[in-house]
């Protein structure tokens, strides 16, 4: 891209995966978990399919084989928690703690 700094590349990129109608991504890639944060932010603004059970069915992990449907339904917090997001990073955030 004329004039734009390479190191931005990797932000871009983020910026364009996110708002896709469905993402692929590799399993310990903090990369791919940016990308799938932010789809949890959009999906709560934009109210997709599935967002008020905290799951994006249209985000995939294509390695491994065994973590490939890990983000299309909620899964609460566990360890180790470094390889991928959970919803409560993006659900009812904008509440106050009187509201939940």
């Amino acid at each position: 891209i004329k004039g734009v700094n390479p190191n931005y590349y990797g932000m871009l990129d983020q910026l364009v995966a996110y708002r896709g109608r469905v993402f692929f991504g590799t399993w310990f890639s903090t990369l791919s978990g940016y990308v799938n944060r932010m789809r949890g932010y959009a999906s709560v603004k934009q109210k997709w399919e599935g967002y008020e059970r905290g799951a994006l069915p249209q985000s995939f992990y294509f390695v491994p084989d065994d973590r490939k449907f890990e983000m299309v339904k909620y899964k609460g917090v566990r360890l180790p928690i470094y390889m991928r997001e959970f919803p409560t990073s993006w659900r009812d955030i904008d509440r106050g703690i009187g509201e939940l």
